[in-house]
């Protein structure tokens, strides 16, 4: 079962810039790793601008019923 769309961020190393993007877990019964993401090709370097795309994605899948398997 996969989780809902969420978003994460990284920092650059020597710099206080982020950036973000969208992923949901592939299996929500297995520990959050790389193996177990699944990404959007997206990235934002707005935090609101990538939870848009979240919550966008978390609604089509709502709206349509799609089974989260």
């Amino acid at each position: 079962m996969k989780s809902e769309w969420r978003v994460t961020s990284q920092c650059f190393i020597g710099s206080d810039k982020r950036v973000y993007q969208v992923y949901r877990l592939r299996d929500i019964h297995t520990i959050d790793h790389s193996g177990n993401r699944e990404h959007q090709p997206q990235t934002f370097y707005e935090r609101s601008e990538a939870e848009k795309l979240a919550a966008q994605l978390n609604a089509e899948e709502k709206q349509n019923g799609k089974a989260q398997n």
